[in-house]
Protein backbone atom coordinates (compact mmCIF):
# COMPACT_ATOMS: atom_id res chain seq x y z
CA UNK A 1 0.00 0.00 0.00
CA UNK A 2 1.51 3.48 -0.83
CA UNK A 3 1.48 5.41 2.58
CA UNK A 4 0.48 8.44 0.21
CA UNK A 5 -2.52 7.23 -0.91
CA UNK A 6 -5.73 9.60 0.17
CA UNK A 7 -7.20 5.77 1.13
CA UNK A 8 -4.63 5.39 3.22
CA UNK A 9 -4.13 8.61 4.65
CA UNK A 10 -7.80 8.95 5.17
CA UNK A 11 -7.50 5.66 7.24
CA UNK A 12 -4.95 6.81 8.85
CA UNK A 13 -6.19 9.99 9.90
CA UNK A 14 -9.79 8.59 10.93
CA UNK A 15 -8.30 5.97 13.30
CA UNK A 16 -6.35 9.16 15.33
CA UNK A 17 -9.38 10.69 16.04
CA UNK A 18 -11.75 7.64 16.61
CA UNK A 19 -11.64 8.04 20.08
CA UNK A 20 -9.99 4.93 20.60
CA UNK A 21 -6.17 6.58 20.58
CA UNK A 22 -6.15 8.83 23.19
CA UNK A 23 -2.97 10.88 24.05
CA UNK A 24 -1.09 8.53 21.51
CA UNK A 25 -3.63 10.15 18.91
CA UNK A 26 -3.25 13.43 20.29
CA UNK A 27 0.67 13.24 20.21
CA UNK A 28 0.25 11.90 16.67
CA UNK A 29 -2.14 14.64 15.50
CA UNK A 30 0.17 17.58 17.04
CA UNK A 31 3.28 15.85 15.38
CA UNK A 32 1.70 15.66 11.57
CA UNK A 33 0.64 19.34 12.19
CA UNK A 34 4.36 21.02 12.96
CA UNK A 35 5.45 18.44 9.97
CA UNK A 36 3.02 19.94 7.71
CA UNK A 37 4.02 23.65 8.44
CA UNK A 38 7.77 22.50 8.15
CA UNK A 39 7.48 20.72 5.30
CA UNK A 40 4.99 23.30 3.12
CA UNK A 41 5.11 26.15 4.74
CA UNK A 42 2.39 27.96 6.80
CA UNK A 43 0.09 29.20 3.58
CA UNK A 44 -0.31 25.89 2.34
CA UNK A 45 -3.18 23.97 1.56
CA UNK A 46 -2.44 21.34 3.76
CA UNK A 47 -2.08 23.82 6.57
CA UNK A 48 -5.42 24.79 5.42
CA UNK A 49 -6.87 21.72 6.06
CA UNK A 50 -5.25 20.74 9.69
CA UNK A 51 -6.63 23.89 10.52
CA UNK A 52 -10.40 23.07 9.42
CA UNK A 53 -9.61 19.45 10.68
CA UNK A 54 -8.57 20.69 14.11
CA UNK A 55 -11.58 23.07 14.55
CA UNK A 56 -13.61 20.02 13.92
CA UNK A 57 -11.83 16.87 14.93
CA UNK A 58 -13.13 13.74 13.44
CA UNK A 59 -15.70 15.26 10.46
CA UNK A 60 -15.13 12.66 7.61
CA UNK A 61 -15.25 15.78 5.38
CA UNK A 62 -12.38 17.06 6.91
CA UNK A 63 -9.77 14.66 7.34
CA UNK A 64 -10.46 14.05 3.50
CA UNK A 65 -9.86 17.11 2.45
CA UNK A 66 -6.98 17.01 4.67
CA UNK A 67 -5.61 13.65 2.83
CA UNK A 68 -6.21 15.08 -0.44
CA UNK A 69 -4.07 18.31 0.37
CA UNK A 70 -1.38 16.46 1.70
CA UNK A 71 -1.48 14.24 -1.75
CA UNK A 72 -1.88 17.53 -3.70
CA UNK A 73 1.29 19.31 -1.71
CA UNK A 74 3.25 16.43 -1.53
CA UNK A 75 2.93 16.07 -5.49
CA UNK A 76 4.24 19.73 -6.14
CA UNK A 77 6.88 19.37 -2.63
CA UNK A 78 9.32 16.19 -2.76
CA UNK A 79 11.34 16.79 -0.36
CA UNK A 80 7.79 17.85 1.76
CA UNK A 81 6.47 14.39 0.65
CA UNK A 82 9.57 12.76 2.28
CA UNK A 83 8.45 14.12 5.64
CA UNK A 84 5.30 13.22 5.27
CA UNK A 85 6.21 9.70 4.36
CA UNK A 86 8.22 9.77 7.63
CA UNK A 87 5.57 10.61 9.93
CA UNK A 88 2.98 8.07 8.18
CA UNK A 89 5.23 5.15 8.83
CA UNK A 90 5.53 5.98 12.57
CA UNK A 91 2.19 6.99 13.62
CA UNK A 92 1.63 3.46 11.76
CA UNK A 93 4.13 1.79 13.84
CA UNK A 94 2.88 3.58 16.85
CA UNK A 95 -0.72 2.82 17.01
CA UNK A 96 0.49 -0.70 16.00
CA UNK A 97 2.31 -1.07 19.12
CA UNK A 98 -0.69 1.06 21.24
CA UNK A 99 -2.87 -1.32 19.75
CA UNK A 100 -0.39 -4.75 20.77
CA UNK A 101 0.07 -3.37 24.57
CA UNK A 102 -2.66 -0.67 24.99
CA UNK A 103 -5.13 -2.70 27.18
CA UNK A 104 -4.68 -6.09 29.69
CA UNK A 105 -6.09 -9.23 27.92
CA UNK A 106 -6.01 -12.76 29.27
CA UNK A 107 -6.00 -14.67 25.72
CA UNK A 108 -7.20 -18.77 26.08
CA UNK A 109 -6.03 -20.80 29.32
CA UNK A 110 -4.11 -23.02 26.89
CA UNK A 111 -2.07 -20.23 25.25
CA UNK A 112 -1.55 -18.48 28.91
CA UNK A 113 -0.84 -15.24 27.06
CA UNK A 114 -1.48 -11.99 29.18
CA UNK A 115 -0.95 -8.52 27.16
CA UNK A 116 -0.65 -5.39 30.03
CA UNK A 117 0.41 -1.91 30.06
CA UNK A 118 0.77 0.73 32.90
CA UNK A 119 -0.30 -1.95 35.83
CA UNK A 120 -0.30 -0.63 39.12
CA UNK A 121 -1.14 -2.92 41.82
CA UNK A 122 -1.21 -6.72 42.21
CA UNK A 123 -2.07 -9.34 39.69
CA UNK A 124 -3.66 -13.01 40.83
CA UNK A 125 -4.40 -15.75 38.46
Amino acid sequence: MDPLSVSALVTLLSKIFDGTTGKVGEQLWDNLTSVVRRAFGRRSTSVEAAKRLGERPGDADSIRALAEALIADSARDPQGAVQVRHWVARAERTLVDDDAFGETTVDDARRNVVGTRDIHGDITF
